[in-house]
């Protein structure tokens, strides 16, 4: 066997452990946050049986504003110190003690956490299905995969940049939704410097797919929004290539 087999053999070894690492930490604090959250937004419309009552599309307009809140901070926990905490603690000495890819490793924790939110919002759908109202759009799954490539692929160039990724990531969103909103309007060079910040001004329309005829997807808005999340995942993956995990 060469050693490329060997670090690929080795690297499937650690998939069911990440899965674990995302099940026992990143997906039940997703899972109850949003809880809490549609039990917010329950009992703002004066409980279960007042929401069923209510028209189909106001249902499905709440539906909308709890898909950005699953996206966002679905996202946030998945990629909060993905790179920058193994940095930090000083755990990649272990993990790297053997040899093993940093890059597919952590592109493999990427992918396997994107996989535990898309399992977790079945669980969600699940859940209110049984407490508000029966549903199972497939669009839901596709615009919470692309806002988790879109805002996760941020996340992880951030952290494997600095240690700081979090409150970075927070800094990042605000301020490319502050300057889409002042100057989203403006012409020539200032609007296409805007470009370099993430689309965070489109996500309504992103979020709005699963109100949408199957067939009537914003196709150009799915490829800016998740391209811009592939684009600084790779770019990630540049830093993390010449960027020493040794580095503070």
């Amino acid at each position: 066997m060469t050693l490329v087999d060997n670090r690929r053999a080795r690297l499937s070894r650690y998939a069911p452990w990440i899965a674990r690492d995302y099940f026992t930490n990143q997906g039940p604090a997703t899972i109850i946050v949003l809880l809490l959250v549609g039990f917010l937004a329950m009992q703002g419309a004066g409980g279960p049986s007042q929401f069923a009552a209510l028209p189909e599309i106001i249902q499905a307009r709440a539906i909308q504003g709890l898909v950005g809140a699953l996206g966002f901070l679905g996202t946030f926990f998945a990629t909060n110190g993905i790179i920058a905490n193994d940095r930090k603690f000083g755990y990649y000495k272990f993990l790297f003690s053997k040899p093993l890819s940093p890059l597919a490793y952590y592109a493999l924790i990427f992918a396997l956490y994107g996989l535990g939110l898309l399992i977790v919002t079945v669980v969600l759908l699940g859940i209110w299905s049984l407490a508000a109202w029966p549903m199972f759009p497939p669009e839901l799954l596709f615009v919470v995969a692309v806002t988790y490539l879109a805002y996760g692929g941020i996340g992880f160039l951030l952290s494997a940049a600095w240690r700081f990724d979090w409150i970075s990531l927070v800094t990042v969103l605000l301020v490319a939704n502050v300057a889409w909103s002042m100057w989203g309007a403006s012409e020539g060079l200032v609007y296409w410097a805007l470009h370099l910040l993430p689309p965070v001004h489109r996500a309504d329309e992103l979020q709005a797919i699963i109100l949408r005829a199957p067939l009537d997807v914003p196709w150009a808005l799915v490829a800016w929004i998740g391209g811009y999340g592939l684009a600084a995942f790779v770019l990630g993956l540049l830093v993390l290539r010449r960027r020493s995990l040794a580095s503070s």
